[in-house]
């Protein structure tokens, strides 16, 4: 069950909302299926398909806010181009909280009284309500079928503003809403979200906002999507922070530095975007992501582990990366004209080689399973662009798939330390199977990409008994099959290529790559014009 929260100051707009048709006409038996008592005694008998019913509940949810005069505040940030980092710039009204409590598709629709049930519980772990009466919000639960993709959800709107005209504590409350869905779904049986219960990071999922503009744009996959499969193949070819800037800059992402404060010669961190689409002959802001939000392994900080940076490399980069911010702001999108389809460096396969064969050694499993799957991740990142240019296939969903698998260890209060020390040692580790792979010239060297899925199975096979070690066997089943897709995709793509040989597919020889010859793409190997402002070239 996913929560998704937001504020608002106009309550009567949020009900008028809930009851109405909705964005895509898809609301449908609007009707109210929890809420606070003065509320549901309003609504009795009373229909959301009349607004002024409609109107009469949301000055009942605002009651005590009106009478006592209490006013409820969010902060309003800008981005400040000179420091590179959001500021506060004011407040703004902010007394209604919205929340929708999605369900899986799967899962099928709930009951009447299974949502009163699940919605009133929320309010209460979200600590809304007070036994005593004093300290409880207004609020209401509205049902209005199911979303366009088939998930049947809820939506909860509160007032912020207490019975006795006190502020509700909000503070945390998207991390609270989390832990609250997490103990309803195991509370009435639902769909279970692992990533909430793992030990480790996870890839965050899209929202309404990417998913939305994506649809206004005619895109098949979100920005969000789209910025990690590419700053994923950068990293993997990268080898160096310089070189990560110029790579970037030949997929067509947007890099924008965050410098120290106070010092504009160090680089602390960075945000990526992509072009823009052209609209009305005039390009759009782009839509700006923090790399480390995207993907943990894509943060400044542990692609300078993986390159063994040092303070001389970092400083090399700077001007680099000066360079980049300066054209930003002088509004020169400094990338090429398209991107341009690239087959793996003979180095990245070599490391890919390395990493998957320090696997399958029995004391060496736990710690390189993580090394090799940030490389099989970020190789088919690459082949996804390869093979599936503009799409995202089975070879970009293993990519996502793997990513997942890698990333580090939650924040820990008692162990503060654990994440930097984690990060510290998957660069020790990539280090040596890097060093291993320089000298692996002549052995496993082909650079041909049915050796890359022959070691790409193999790490997949390592990533999925991990996942079974853990007990998250759904996790590994999910793994194995998405591998095995990806996989299948190259073998049928280099089988096709003119001149290939049957039968000599290395891919299913796990850990024995066997050299394949260069290939050549058989699409165009630039994106074409008609991709190229919409983000996706």
């Amino acid at each position: 069950m996913m929560p998704n929260i937001t504020r608002g100051d106009r309550m009567a707009g949020l009900m008028m909302y809930l009851a109405g048709p909705g964005r895509a006409n898809d609301h449908s038996d609007q009707h109210v299926v929890a809420g606070h008592d003065v509320v549901m005694q309003a609504a009795r008998g009373a229909s959301l398909q009349d607004s002024d019913t409609v109107l009469d509940l949301a000055l009942v949810l605002d009651q005590p806010r009106r009478l006592y005069g209490t006013e409820v505040t969010a902060p309003v940030y800008e981005w400040d181009e000179i420091n590179q980092r959001k500021i506060k710039v004011g407040e703004k009204d902010a007394h209604v909280w919205h929340c929708s409590l999605s369900l899986n598709p799967t899962e099928g629709p709930l009951s009447y009284a299974q949502w009163n049930a699940i919605a009133t519980d929320f309010v209460n772990e979200m600590g809304f309500t007070d036994p005593d009466g004093g300290k409880s919000c207004r609020w209401v639960a509205v049902r209005h079928g199911l979303s366009k993709n088939g998930n049947d959800h809820v939506h909860i709107a509160v007032s912020l503003v207490a019975e006795d005209g006190s502020k509700a504590r909000i503070h945390n409350d998207h991390h609270r809403a989390q832990a609250a869905a997490n103990k309803l779904e195991h509370k009435y049986g639902l769909q279970v979200l692992e990533s909430r219960e793992a030990e480790r990071e996870t890839l965050r999922g899209n929202k309404p906002g990417d998913l939305q503009r994506a649809a206004r744009e005619g895109d098949d996959v979100t920005q969000r999507d789209e910025l990690r499969r590419r700053l994923r193949g950068a990293a993997t070819v990268a080898r160096s922070e310089t070189d990560f800037v110029a790579q970037a800059r030949d997929a067509r992402v947007l890099v924008r530095p965050r410098f120290a404060k106070g010092d504009t010669s160090r680089v602390v961190g960075y945000s990526a975007a992509l072009v823009p689409n052209v609209k009305d002959g005039e390009r759009p802001q782009p839509v700006w992501f923090a790399a480390s939000k995207l993907d943990t392994n894509l943060g400044l900080g542990s692609l300078r582990e993986r390159w063994g940076s040092d303070a001389d490399a970092e400083a090399q980069a700077a001007p680099v990366w000066a360079e980049r911010h300066q054209n930003l702001r002088a509004g020169a999108l400094d990338v090429p004209a398209g991107v341009r389809a690239k087959r793996l460096p003979l180095h990245v396969v070599q490391q890919l080689n390395e990493s998957a064969q320090q696997i399958v050694v029995p004391d060496r499993t736990a710690r390189f399973t993580r090394v090799a799957a940030v490389d099989a991740s970020g190789a088919l990142a690459r082949a996804s662009l390869y093979f599936e240019t503009t799409n995202h296939g089975p070879i970009a969903t293993a990519s996502d798939m793997l990513a997942r698998a890698s990333q580090a260890s939650r924040y820990d209060p008692t162990q503060p330390e654990r994440q930097r020390i984690e990060r510290k040692q998957l660069g020790a580790d990539a280090a040596y199977v890097s060093r291993l792979a320089a000298r692996a010239v002549g052995r496993d060297s082909a650079a041909g990409w049915l050796a890359v899925a022959s070691q790409i199975s193999l790490v997949g096979n390592a990533v999925a008994a991990a996942e079974r070690a853990r007990g998250r066997l759904a996790a590994a089943q999910e793994t194995t099959a998405a591998v095995s897709a990806a996989v299948a995709v190259i073998e049928r793509a280099e089988a096709q290529r003119p001149g290939a040989t049957a039968g000599t597919s290395s891919a299913t020889q796990p850990g024995r790559p066997g050299a394949a010859p260069s290939m050549r793409p058989t699409v165009s190997p630039t994106t074409p014009d008609s991709d190229r402002d919409r983000g996706r070239g």
